[in-house]
């Protein structure tokens, strides 16, 4: 069976339907059933069961989908492998991530990465959330940064830097306003429900962000989806608007300055997001990658215990691939 057949399997699995796997592949719905038939049809045993317009894998279509996705990461590091060779390297790098967060973590880790691997050719390429999943399911890039609000996503596995709390952050002189001069990144927060600051115009993300539908649940909840006057995917931006009096904005934590006149409030419960990154499950690391991945958690600011963590889910990780190699 070659490389795309394998393609094939993995797209049907990932999207749970025939006709969005023929989309995302680029080829036509009734060939792309022929040839799952014709592949049961060899194994004399079906990979899927139908139930309605949804596809579920069998216990037989598990095993052969978790083949299919180690020929397909083996023949990508090797396709890697033998670009990286063409330009004289060892080995090649394609970090993802946000345009501004993620770039500024991409600069701060760059001239450490190039001191360990001068061999390794590293590149950086930003994007939105949907398109950095996109692009590690089709492995265009090996690792994202990446948001979530939640640490289990389907087909990637995703190694969480740190917790991000989103607060509710209000201009200078609004009526619930205090001085926050003396609150730090530990301080307990004054705790406030959405519904007080009703007729306050409010700033939020876009979709891009991936706690955008977090926030326009709670607004809706609360009857304020129509106060909402702006929205942007750069946070930064947020955060200056509601300096300079435009409104109010729900954004993480970290954007905060006492320095800035700024009330800070948070939420019961807490409103938690993550970052972290992400790749295909399945991704065989290299050393290269693992010391990419302890240089973002240590620029990216994560606590100590999170470190830990990653040093932890890299040595685990290590050990189920050298097994599956023997199996």
């Amino acid at each position: 069976m070659n490389i795309r057949h394998m393609q094939y399997m993995a797209a049907i699995a990932e999207e749970g339907s025939l006709s969005r796997a023929a989309r995302r592949l680029g080829v036509s719905q009734p060939a792309l059933s022929n040839w799952l038939s014709d592949l049961e049809g060899e194994f004399a045993t079906p990979l899927f069961i139908r139930s309605g317009r949804r596809l579920t894998l069998t216990p037989a279509g598990k095993i052969y989908l978790d083949g299919c996705r180690r020929m397909i990461q083996l023949n990508s590091q090797m396709v890697r492998a033998l670009s990286a060779s063409a330009k004289g390297l060892k080995e090649s790098i394609l970090l993802g991530g946000s345009p501004i967060r993620g770039a500024r973590t991409f600069a701060c880790i760059f001239t450490d990465f190039r001191k360990e691997y001068p061999d390794v050719d590293l590149d950086f390429i930003s994007g939105k959330n949907s398109e950095l999943r996109e692009a590690l399911l089709k492995e265009t890039i090996t690792l994202s940064l990446y948001g979530a609000t939640e640490t289990s996503l389907p087909d990637l596995e995703y190694i969480k830097i740190a917790d991000e709390e989103l607060v509710l952050m209000l201009p200078p002189g609004h009526p619930l306003s205090y001085d926050a001069s003396r609150v730090t990144p530990e301080s307990d927060l004054p705790v406030i429900r959405l519904e007080e600051i009703s007729g306050t115009p409010l700033l939020i993300s876009k979709s891009e962000t991936s706690y955008y539908s977090t926030v326009v649940r709670l607004l809706e909840a609360a009857g304020l989806a129509s106060s909402v006057v702006f929205r942007s995917n750069i946070v930064p931006l947020l955060y200056d608007m509601v300096r300079n009096g435009c409104g109010a904005a729900l954004i993480p934590r970290a954007y905060f300055s006492p320095e800035d006149s700024i009330s800070i409030y948070s939420f019961r419960p807490k409103l938690i997001t993550y970052q972290g990154i992400a790749m295909k499950r399945g991704h065989r690391l290299t050393d290269a990658e693992r010391y990419l991945i302890q240089l973002t958690m240590k620029n990216w600011g994560a606590p100590v215990y999170l470190r830990n963590y990653a040093s932890y889910y890299m040595q685990k990780k290590m050990e189920q691939e050298d097994s599956q190699l023997w199996t």
